[in-house]
């Protein structure tokens, strides 16, 4: 009796490890704290466990069975492990290409619905076409979650194809002529518009289609959470605790260190309501650009600004609608700006060194002193005894205290995604 009770215990383990590195190949630690949680998932998808096993029991486990994954390693003297994470990057590759698929995607619709509307002849049957695009209602971290789930979070029934197929799936698109007369009298002509509008469907409606039931749903949201790290700031995260009308903060600089620090605040009066995106707002999703901008003016000779930055990001694919930003932003966008950007993971010692050099260090943040969900903030050095000085765009009180090094640590993003959660920055 004891025996089969011990055989189970090891198998369920087995599947464990089998969860988390499907979890890691898609969301490093958050995702494979998921695929940990989905194997003891029939005892606890309706309870609060979740969070409690998703937070505190994964780092042990990861850390233990998968470094390869978080930490880059090519190569393991675990076989399995070795050909889990040969697979993990592969998929990852594939998922970095999922804009590249959705462009392809829709110039074979474009084209497809062009040749539906020609005659036997080989004659168009209108005179114009008009493309409209609706893309990005389903923001990577939300394809990724659906995607994991759709494939009951089994990395190796995923390959390029499969991410390409659900691409496909999420797109739809309907098209229709429309005539209007251009002149008057004897000149007057029929132009005739193929109109084709092209979306890609939202999660709710993607999920509808794919025919998820409720836990598969939840399960997706829960996924989706821990990939993302909502970047949006509410009212009460205001100085002051919101409410009133914005506030010019002028031209603030910080020179209590070896390195002069500009400051700017998500809230200014001068950008606070300026769009990020579609749907986002300086002020309400826009603490990634506003940490690079601070990185950028402080370390170079430019002077970019919060809405600068912004509009480059969402332009170039960094904004994740109504989400925040991706964490790619930070490297990729610093060397735009003609900077070195390190990603140093979890790494206290380098993070230390690099405030004691007078680097400043783009740090993500999870819930805590600073954010109830996950903000970007700069690291802008270190006092003689040990404590951090930052800038937060979010809060200039916050930017005037002195905090403790492990509370910086402790309260950092969990997952190493594009090398986070600290980047140093260099010029």
């Amino acid at each position: 009796m004891g025996n089969d009770k011990n055989s189970g215990g090891g198998s369920r383990i087995a599947s464990l490890l089998a969860n988390v590195g499907a979890g890691a190949a898609t969301g490093g630690v958050y995702g494979a704290a998921a695929g940990a949680v989905k194997t003891f998932l029939p005892e606890i998808i309706k309870t609060a466990v979740i969070i409690v096993v998703a937070i505190l029991l994964l780092p042990t486990l990861i850390f233990a069975a998968l470094p390869n994954i978080l930490f880059g390693f090519s190569s393991s003297i675990v076989d399995d492990v070795k050909r889990l994470t040969d697979k993990a990057f592969s998929i990852d590759a594939a998922y970095r290409e999922v804009q590249n698929y959705s462009q392809a995607e829709i110039d074979r619709i474009i084209e497809e619905i062009k040749a539906s509307h020609m005659n036997e002849d080989g004659e168009a049957d209108y005179d114009e076409v008009e493309v409209d695009t609706d893309m990005d209602n389903t923001n990577m971290y939300w394809f990724i979650a659906i995607t994991s789930v759709a494939h009951q979070q089994d990395l190796f029934s995923m390959s390029e194809e499969s991410i390409k197929d659900m691409v496909i799936r999420k797109i739809v698109s309907s098209s229709a002529i429309l005539s209007r007369i251009v002149g008057e009298g004897d000149s007057a002509t029929t132009i005739r518009t193929l109109k084709i509008d092209i979306e890609d469907l939202d999660p709710d409606k993607l999920m509808d289609k794919l025919g998820f039931d409720d836990d598969e749903r939840n399960w997706a949201r829960l996924l989706y959470s821990t990939l993302s790290e909502e970047q949006l700031s509410e009212a009460d995260d205001r100085d002051g605790g919101g409410g009133g009308s914005y506030v010019n903060y002028g031209n603030i600089t910080f020179s209590d260190t070896s390195t002069t620090v500009v400051y700017y605040h998500q809230f200014d009066a001068r950008w606070a309501d300026l769009p990020y995106g579609r749907t986002g707002t300086i002020s309400r999703s826009a603490c990634g650009p506003s940490a690079l901008a601070i990185v950028v003016s402080s370390l170079t000779s430019q002077r970019v600004t919060p809405p600068e930055v912004a509009s480059w990001a969402a332009a170039n694919g960094y904004y994740s609608e109504g989400n925040g930003s991706y964490r790619s932003l930070i490297p990729d966008g610093g060397a735009h700006y003609g900077l070195t950007v390190e990603g140093i993971g979890h790494d206290a010692e380098r993070l230390v060194d690099a405030l004691n050099e007078g680097k400043l260090v783009i740090a993500i943040m999870g819930p805590g002193h600073f954010t109830r969900k996950g903000h970007f903030i700069v690291l802008r050095g270190i006092t003689s005894d040990g404590k951090v000085l930052v800038a937060d765009s979010g809060s200039l009180a916050r930017s005037n205290e002195q905090w403790d090094l492990r509370l910086i640590l402790n309260e950092a993003g969990r997952s190493t995604d594009s090398g986070g959660p600290f980047w140093v920055v260099s010029p």
